[in-house]
């Protein structure tokens, strides 16, 4: 049951549209689809339900951790996954009861998947770390990492990959320096007879600025859910948002000049105004440090956020206009012709918009429109 007026609505139809999209600049590379952290608070069940009823649909769907891909796989039992947590023994269990496939990052891991002594064979994805700076195998650790794939016979070489540090930037020579490492790489796997399975390498930004990067597949993330790095590229490239967070005005009440707004005064109205509050806060996501920072959106005119946002509420100045109670107000909106979205988040906060969409908490109801 849902009484508390506060919702994300989740646009399927622009998921669809930011697919096509990134597909047009992959092709002819297959599409991995990134859900982690619950597609990036979007709600990962519903996103994997519409992006596989697509034309050409993902052939792999990624997450960070094996709890969200069983999650998944428990819902989709027919489709490929793949953890981005390197493997640890941890995982046997699971292993034993689901099929998805793990990321590989050390000889060490290897020689724990020989030691479990599952009846079946392993699915696994070889990172490679070509400047990334955090998971993977390095150029110089190749060939031991060679020697030891010859030896091990419990596991089956899906993929190989490599991750970008900063392919959405404006200078390119890191990046092309990961690439040209990570051919090295690909050619002592070839040179040694062993098969890479699916080569997947570019994240949203190389898929836009590094074609000759696409390999045979590529790994989009943020740009599925509307966002590239900034606004006028995201505009740019017609990728729309896909959460808008909205709610209702649950009070509406006039104040005098002179009188402040919430905890700490830091609020003093002005001339005498309308005070609407919304049942919305930091226990939402709408962060504390956003306070006096944002605007919302009712009835397509924009009113500045006053006073300190609240754990539960927030209050809006409303000026002259009585609104009735009930009237809906947009707190993030998919318009980007409104202050009021994920961009003024961003700015206010000096933050990206992953951040935002991953912070807008599990009390906020995911309302899917089609």
């Amino acid at each position: 049951m849902q009484i508390r007026p506060t919702k994300a609505l989740i646009n399927l139809s622009n998921l669809a549209e930011n697919y096509s999209i990134i597909t047009q600049y992959a092709s002819p590379a297959k599409i991995i689809a990134v859900v982690k952290a619950d597609a990036y608070g979007h709600g990962a069940r519903q996103i994997v339900e519409k992006l596989n009823t697509l034309e050409n649909p993902p052939c792999i769907y990624a997450a960070a951790t094996v709890e969200e891909v069983i999650d998944l796989q428990n819902s989709f039992p027919l489709l490929r996954f793949l953890v981005f947590e390197p493997f640890n023994l941890n995982m046997a269990e699971a292993l034993k009861q689901y099929d998805f496939e793990v990321t590989i990052t050390s000889t060490d891991q290897l020689e724990m998947i020989e030691s479990l002594n599952l009846s079946g064979e392993t699915g696994v994805h070889i990172k490679i770390d070509t400047g990334m700076g955090r998971l993977g195998f390095k150029e110089y650790e190749i060939d031991g990492l060679l020697k030891h794939l010859t030896g091990i016979n419990k596991l089956s070489i899906k993929g190989v990959y490599t991750h970008f540090a900063t392919s959405d930037g404006f200078d390119r020579e890191f990046t092309l320096k990961q690439i040209e490492c990570f051919e090295r790489v690909l050619s002592k796997f070839k040179e040694a007879g062993i098969s890479t399975g699916i080569i997947h390498t570019s994240n949203t930004g190389a898929i836009i600025n590094y074609p000759q990067a696409k390999y045979d597949a590529v790994r989009p993330g943020i740009s599925l859910y509307g966002y590239y790095k900034d606004i006028e590229t995201t505009v740019a490239l017609g990728l729309k948002p896909v959460m808008s967070l909205v709610s209702t005005l649950s009070t509406v009440k006039k104040f005098k000049a002179g009188e402040s707004i919430s905890y700490g005064r830091s609020f003093i109205l002005e001339t005498d105004s309308w005070i609407g509050t919304v049942a919305a806060g930091y226990a939402d996501g709408i962060r504390r440090s956003l306070s006096g920072k944002i605007s919302c959106a009712i009835a397509g005119i924009e009113y500045p956020q006053v006073g300190t946002i609240t754990m539960d509420r927030f209050m809006v100045n409303l000026g002259e206009t009585e609104y009735p109670v009930g009237t809906v107000v947009t707190i993030l909106s998919d318009d980007l012709q409104f202050n009021a979205n994920c961009w003024e988040w961003c700015d206010k906060m000096d933050t990206i918009p992953y951040e935002i969409t991953c912070g807008i908490s599990k009390r906020v109801p995911r309302v899917y429109e089609y």
